[in-house]
C-alpha cells in the first residue's frame, strides 16, 4: 500500500512541478498585454502625446547596453515631423520596463534628442502603445 502511496505523490508532485514550469513564464507577459503593453513604435502620431522630436523612422537593430540599462536601436530617419533632426541615421534609445515590448521596424517615433557619454547625440524614445510585428 505504502508504494502505491508514494508513487501517487511523486505523480502529483512532478504535475505540480510541470504545472509550474509552463504558466510561470507566461504569467508576467499575460499581465501586460493589451493597454499595459509599451512599445516605442507608432502607426500614426498620437493626439494625447507631445515630444519636441517626431519622426517617421525605419530602426533596424537593437542592442541591449548593461552599463546604462538601456536598449540601444539604429534606425534611418524616413522623414522629421517634428523638430530639428539633421541625419539620415539616428540612435535611438529607451530604458526598459517590464512592459515594454522593443521591436524593429517601420513607424512613428516620438521623443527628445539627448548627448549620451560614449554614444553621442541620441534620441531618447517616449514609450507607450503597442505594436506587433
Amino acid at each position: 500500500m505504502k508504494n502505491t502511496f508514494d508513487e501517487a505523490m511523486r505523480f502529483l508532485r512532478a504535475g505540480i512541478l510541470c504545472l509550474f514550469a509552463c504558466c510561470m513564464p507566461y504569467s508576467s507577459a499575460d499581465a501586460c498585454q493589451g493597454p499595459h503593453s509599451k512599445g516605442i513604435i507608432f502607426d500614426h502620431v498620437p493626439p494625447d502625446i507631445d515630444a519636441p522630436v517626431i519622426i517617421e523612422a525605419t530602426i533596424n537593430d537593437k542592442a541591449f547596453v548593461r552599463e546604462g540599462f538601456m536598449w540601444v536601436m539604429n534606425a534611418r530617419v524616413d522623414r522629421v515631423i517634428k523638430g530639428s533632426v539633421d541625419t539620415t541615421s539616428l540612435k535611438i534609445f529607451m530604458h526598459p520596463t517590464s512592459c515594454s515590448y522593443v521591436a524593429t521596424g517601420h513607424g512613428i517615433v516620438l521623443g527628445t534628442l539627448r548627448d549620451i557619454p560614449h554614444h553621442g547625440l541620441m534620441l531618447q524614445a517616449i514609450e507607450d502603445g503597442f505594436r506587433m510585428w
